[in-house]
């Protein structure tokens, strides 16, 4: 279900007349098994990254209830996570190990959302689920050259895909970097703190003025 869902997404994205340029910033080759983590400037970071990777993603728990896109949600294995519950937010990280030590793939935003352009602080969810899981992070760094257009307002998700539609930029840059070891880090604090460290150093270089 997850290839089918990456095909559609790149149908969806050729369909709004998306450029996506894959940027190869790793050593081959990558691991088959990874917890894929990247930055969220826009809704279509979803669609550029479940083109590109067969993964599950995380998402909040709102969506399940939107008519197509929850269905197809709950159709490729997302995990739903009300983000202000602390119990569900603990439940959903229990399901999310699990589903690694199956041999699947995930996908999560350790920025907790989508919040545009600015890189934000990391919530340490990810990281601990890669220690505890012994799954390598692979991170993807998204940038968009019209970063005004791409951006996901406080509005719905039609007149964002509507925004996007009638972009004049529409050229989206995906970097894939080096995978990082749980196995280098003896705290989840720690392992966040150098990720994000690596995030800063990729927004300085490849964001444009």
């Amino acid at each position: 279900m997850a290839r089918l869902f990456s095909r559609w997404c790149w149908s969806l994205i050729r369909f709004l007349g998306v450029e996506c340029h894959i940027h190869q910033k790793f050593q081959p080759p990558l691991p088959k098994h990874f917890l894929l983590i990247s930055n969220h400037p826009s809704g279509m970071d979803i669609l550029a990254l479940n083109a590109i990777f067969a993964v599950a993603p995380l998402a909040k728990e709102e969506i399940k209830s939107w008519w197509i896109v929850g269905r197809i949600a709950r159709a490729i294995g997302s995990v739903f996570v009300k983000r202000e519950d602390k119990n569900s937010r603990h439940a959903a990280k229990q399901t999310l190990i699990q589903v690694l030590q199956q041999g699947k793939n995930l996908l999560i935003y350790p920025e907790g959302g989508c919040y545009g352009r600015h890189l934000r602080p990391f919530k340490l969810g990810s990281f601990e689920i890669s220690i505890m899981s012994k799954v390598p992070i692979l991170p993807v760094y998204m940038q968009y050259e019209a970063e005004n257009d791409m951006e996901w307002g406080d509005y719905g998700l039609i007149r964002h895909l509507y925004n996007i539609r009638r972009a004049c930029n529409k050229h989206v840059h995906c970097y894939i970097f080096d995978p990082v070891s749980p196995e280098n880090f003896t705290d989840p604090q720690s392992y966040m703190e150098h990720v994000h460290k690596l995030y800063e150093q990729w927004e300085k270089k490849y964001r444009l003025p």
